[in-house]
């Protein structure tokens, strides 16, 4: 599936929803701390407990499958460095542990290497014409994942980086720029 670059003609407007007063946008850089604690000490065991973390993020409740142990396979997204590296890991998911969900799995994953994972959503979805069917499909989000990959070097990116770091004193990724613009448009 191909997504078309005018979703982010109005990136402007995603500066006024950087607000330290959002909970999403205050625990952000602490969920990536935790995580980045978790994968030091427990390894390739840190991935149900980032998943759990991811979980309590987002409004729904995890079961995490063990039917087919993943976790190494998942854990090497902390040890990737480039974007093909990225698909492949997602490639080799046989199913997402995480609720059998792309959208839980895709937040896991962005926790263990911000730098090169996507968070996918159903607001990300409905602003890029994804069906809630069809969101669920692992090439969807690999799709995605290119897309992103594909306009990380926009110059506005930079803007919404530098822009989150005067407001919240943290940074950002390229990748989280360009979902946090997607997200915030599909609020609105």
């Amino acid at each position: 599936m191909t997504f078309d670059n005018q979703v982010f003609k109005n990136w402007e407007k995603s500066l006024s929803f950087i607000d330290l007063s959002n909970h999403y946008i205050f625990s952000y850089p602490e969920l990536i701390q935790a995580t980045d604690c978790l994968a030091k000490n427990f390894g390739e065991r840190s991935v149900p407990m980032v998943a759990h973390l991811v979980y309590g993020w987002m409004p729904k409740i995890l079961n995490y499958s063990r039917k087919s142990n993943q976790d190494r396979k998942i854990f090497q997204a902390t040890l990737i460095e480039n974007q093909n590296e990225a698909l492949s890991v997602v490639e080799n998911i046989q199913f997402p542990p995480t609720n059998n969900a792309w959208v839980g799995m895709s937040k896991t994953l962005h926790f263990l290497n911000p730098m090169m994972f996507p968070i996918w959503d159903s607001k990300v979805a409905k602003v890029l014409g994804v069906s809630a069917t069809k969101m669920g499909k692992k090439d969807i989000y690999i799709d995605y994942m290119k897309f992103i990959f594909s306009n990380t070097d926009k110059h506005f990116v930079d803007v919404v980086r530098e822009e989150f770091k005067n407001i919240t004193n943290y940074e950002i990724s390229k990748v989280r720029a360009l979902e946090f613009i997607l997200f915030v448009t599909g609020e609105n």
